[in-house]
């Protein structure tokens, strides 16, 4: 992992963006929830000063700006809202501009590693109180960019940040119970949680709408398969993923998106993926309905075997949910009491 990067060009106009936005950007910021001191000036104070430098980094291309003051801003105790604020702020700038500028993977990329870099700095700096100097170009790893990239999606959505984590849990479970390796399984826990980080990029009157979507607003939000994968192709210890992401939406039949793929030509995790997203979405409570039940969810999996899913790994959910002993059992118990 490099580090986040821009362009001079994207760098410029995201800056004349922050600074056109500036006013409903803090407002969006320091209203969040996930704050410790929710509308607080010293929370103003610092996301306009967090904009500040951000803007002057982009504008003269030296991200020392932010990093110097990053590492002097803040006292200990202000680490975790310091950081909060940083990752909230990168965020709604990133949905802002996608709604307002249009798809820009290299802005969405950019905001989501940088915020990552500079919450894990402020963290270790003022929480671990490291003395002697760091070598930030070593301390984001894999992991701590899938921990900011969850962060970003936390900011816009905790339900959708709840989702990915469940999401990636499944699909390593499903990846063992089908018999892969402790290396595919991983990797199959890795896509499931970030399948849906190219949301971060959604327009919040979509990703947030508490009732069905339009036509238009269904095309925006699918649009976060090409997205997402675009992102971690951009992160080189994320790229393997990429192509798992983007094809988690594909359908065995065909009619699924963005490629149109059809039964072996969709990556097996690919798979995985469609079947514990799909299976996590229906249990979950959603804006214009409430969670479905599970026994409910199967049948769908069940129905959907050879157009929408795959066999194999429909059985491999079944098989965790509803192992066969207990459904032996349960039979027994009713074929005893008929």
């Amino acid at each position: 992992m490099t580090g986040s990067a821009i362009s001079r060009d994207a760098a410029s106009r995201l800056a004349s963006y922050i600074e056109d936005r500036r006013h409903d950007i803090v407002a969006s910021v320091v209203r969040s929830s996930v704050l410790p001191r929710p509308g607080s000036p010293a929370a103003t104070a610092f996301a306009n000063a967090f904009l500040d430098r951000l803007c002057q980094e982009h504008e003269i291309a030296d991200r020392d700006i932010v990093d110097v003051w990053a590492d002097a801003a803040a006292r200990p105790e202000e680490a975790f809202e310091h950081a909060r604020i940083i990752v909230i702020g990168c965020a709604v700038i990133s949905s802002a501009y996608v709604a307002d500028c249009g798809r820009s993977d290299e802005v969405v990329s950019y905001l989501a590693l940088r915020s990552g870099e500079l919450e894990r700095r402020l963290r270790l700096d003022r929480l671990e109180q490291v003395e002697r100097p760091l070598d930030h170009t070593k301390l984001v790893d894999r992991d701590e960019v899938v921990a900011s990239l969850l962060s970003a999606i936390e900011a816009r959505d905790a339900a959708t940040c709840e989702h990915s984590r469940a999401v990636g849990m499944w699909c390593g479970r499903i990846a063992k119970t089908i018999g892969l390796g402790a290396q595919d399984q991983a990797l199959a826990a890795l896509a499931g949680t970030l399948h849906d980080v190219g949301k971060i990029a959604t327009p919040s009157d979509i990703l947030l709408k508490p009732g069905p979507l339009e036509a238009d607003e269904w095309e925006a939000m699918r649009a976060h398969a090409q997205i997402g994968a675009k992102m971690l192709d951009r992160i080189p210890s994320l790229r393997e993923v990429s192509h798992l992401v983007r094809s988690h939406h594909e359908r065995m039949d065909g009619t699924g998106y963005p490629d149109g793929l059809t039964a072996g030509s969709i990556p097996l995790l690919a798979r995985v993926v469609s079947v514990a997203d799909s299976f996590h979405a229906m249990i979950s409570k959603r804006p214009y309905r409430e969670a479905l039940s599970v026994p409910f969810a199967l049948d769908e999996l069940r129905g959907g075997i050879g157009t929408q899913w795959d066999g194999t790994v429909v059985n491999a959910m079944f098989d965790i949910v509803q192992p066969r002993g207990a459904i032996r059992e349960l039979r027994a118990v009713r074929g005893a009491g008929g």
